[in-house]
């Protein structure tokens, strides 16, 4: 897919977490492999935009909003909020009226709180659509899967599947980094 100018994009880093994040940016300019994007400037903290070239492979347009999906439990997995990018997460425990989270992100053993409004579904970026990743707990309820978990990670080689967690697997499948629940 080739992106204009002035889109605003998400662009996958490594630096974040190990498991991979998704930063907002604007494209700026490109060439169809190679594009050169633009992180916002950021007020609280007083820092200028960033700007560099990413290539095409870790460029997906922002996922769209989904709606009812504000009833997770434990167990769910989810992309949270955290320090200007959507990392992916577990929920870990409910409370203050089902609007806030205790919740860890995949990779790393500490936890943080975050309030629903900085929780959003995991979707995956596929052939130019948009799947729902799902809520990643066998036991809730709401849409159906289409597939069990996805980083949304572009094409990358490496190993053929690493423990990320106790829990969890990460396979290379058909090119695309999956998430799946040990049995």
């Amino acid at each position: 897919m080739r992106f204009k100018k002035g889109s605003k994009i998400e662009v996958l880093t490594m630096k974040e977490v190990p498991t991979g994040a998704w930063r907002c940016a604007e494209i700026i300019s490109g060439n169809g492999h190679t594009y050169c994007v633009k992180y916002g400037w950021f007020p609280i903290t007083g820092k200028a935009a960033l700007v560099e070239r990413v290539p095409r492979k870790a460029i997906r347009p922002c996922p769209p909003p989904i709606n009812g999906t504000d009833d997770w439990v434990p167990g769910d997995v989810v992309e949270v909020f955290d320090e200007l990018c959507w990392k992916p997460a577990v929920i870990v425990r409910v409370f203050g009226g089902n609007n806030m989270f205790s919740v860890r992100i995949l990779g790393l053993k500490s936890q943080l709180k975050a309030h629903q409004s900085r929780l959003r579904v995991r979707q995956s970026w596929e052939d130019g659509n948009w799947l729902l990743v799902g809520k990643g707990s066998s036991n809730s309820s709401g849409p159906p899967k289409r597939k069990r978990s996805s980083l949304g990670f572009p094409e990358a080689g490496g190993k053929k599947m690493k423990v990320i967690e106790k829990e969890y697997l990460m396979a290379n499948v058909g090119g695309i980094h999956t998430l799946l629940l040990k049995p």
